[in-house]
């Protein structure tokens, strides 16, 4: 069996050592990461811009860096570092923070599972709610459980899972694992001026601009330089019984089916009426 192993927080992350230490007990592993931290990047590719890729030190089995984003890891180790090699499943994870609901949208952990899958290769998208000893064990043994019974043989083509562990401490264990529907709650989104403009890597930069081009009413600091704005909020809670972000709430795990396939069903029939 080949495992296909990749995440979001970048090749040093130790989330992603460990994930491919517990799948190579199981599988024959290869890994595939961002060479940088792609938190929140998506779906996103690289298709104006060249990639790049080495060799990973450091890990017990084959694994590389890509300097792009998950979905760029994916889409290069199966059709360039891989192309000769079927994978039987991809995981990526296992994420430090959970992508429920619709933070799976935004997820670079969800974003590369979505590209296995639109090559129809089975996906995995493993997310801790809070990074923990406890919570990344449970999730690691679910991956071990899922590998040694071969649960995903049976997933649809085209289909990913979305993985998620709520907080675990001794004294509040997780409970199990439901399958839930994917929440549609959306975030209090609001930006706060910053004291310092960072770039996604964390370097400071600044965008300078003259008399004319700050003209009519942008906003710039007294010395020219753009202010910097950062995004912040919280996902609002849903308390919808059976979606993933409810079942978080009461201790489980959440497992999340996705499908490529986003054709509004309802709408197709009703629109088709009107268009025949």
């Amino acid at each position: 069996m080949n495992i296909l192993v990749t995440n979001d927080d970048g090749i040093e992350a130790a989330n992603l050592h460990a994930l491919a230490k517990a799948a190579m007990e199981c599988a024959n592993v290869r890994v595939v990461a961002p060479k940088q931290e792609q938190s929140g990047v998506g779906h996103s590719f690289s298709f104006y811009r060249s990639l790049h890729y080495a060799p990973a030190e450091n890990f017990p089995c084959e694994a590389f860096w890509v300097d792009g984003t998950p979905a760029d890891c994916m889409k290069f180790a199966l059709k360039h570092i891989y192309k000769d090699l079927n994978f039987d499943l991809v995981i990526s994870g296992v994420n430090n923070g959970d992508n429920a609901g619709v933070a799976s949208f935004y997820s670079g952990t969800v974003g590369a599972a979505r590209e296995a899958a639109l090559w129809k290769v089975p996906a995995i998208a493993v997310s801790l709610q809070r990074q923990s000893d406890m919570a990344l064990e449970y999730a690691l043994k679910w991956v071990q459980e899922t590998l040694r019974k071969g649960l995903f043989k049976d997933m649809p083509k085209q289909t990913l899972w979305n993985f998620n562990v709520p907080p675990c401490t001794k004294e509040n264990p997780c409970k199990g694992v439901k399958v839930s529907t994917t929440s549609t709650s959306m975030f209090n989104d609001y930006y706060v001026e910053a004291e310092s403009s960072k770039n996604y890597l964390g370097k400071e930069t600044a965008y300078l601009v003259n008399e004319d081009s700050a003209a009519g009413g942008k906003p710039r600091a007294a010395n020219g330089e753009l202010k910097a704005y950062n995004l912040m909020g919280n996902k609002a809670p849903d308390l919808r019984e059976g979606t993933d972000d409810w079942w978080l709430s009461q201790g489980y795990a959440s497992l999340s089916p996705q499908s490529i396939d986003l054709t509004d069903r309802v709408e197709y029939e009703r629109l088709s009426k009107n268009y025949t």
